[in-house]
């Protein structure tokens, strides 16, 4: 986005993040979450990463799964990301969109 929009898409960037830390559980267990918010939290990563973690921490025990989880889905995400930046790149080559950057 901020190679097609600028700098202003930054806002939207740094936006984002605040809106996924609540539910990666980085500041409270996926647990706690409405069912439904639990079950878009599992899709992120992140949700694992930091589940593992306190894992780690409360009972001294490595979850693999949550490894695993996070891992596989990393992979499904870089691999979405790569196909749209590749779509991306490929429109703005045939629209001349490139060469419209002011900054």
């Amino acid at each position: 986005m901020i190679l097609r929009f600028g700098l202003g898409a930054e806002e939207l960037a740094w936006a984002a993040i605040f809106l996924v830390a609540p539910v990666s559980g980085v500041y409270y267990p996926i647990a706690v979450l409405p069912a439904w918010l639990q079950s878009v939290a599992w899709a992120l990563p992140s949700a694992h990463v930091f589940e593992g973690m306190r894992s780690v921490l409360l009972e001294g025990v490595f979850p693999w799964s949550h490894f695993w989880a996070a891992a596989g889905l990393d992979l499904i995400y870089v691999g979405i990301g790569i196909a749209t930046f590749d779509l991306a790149i490929r429109y703005a080559r045939v629209h001349g969109k490139l060469l419209q950057m002011g900054e």
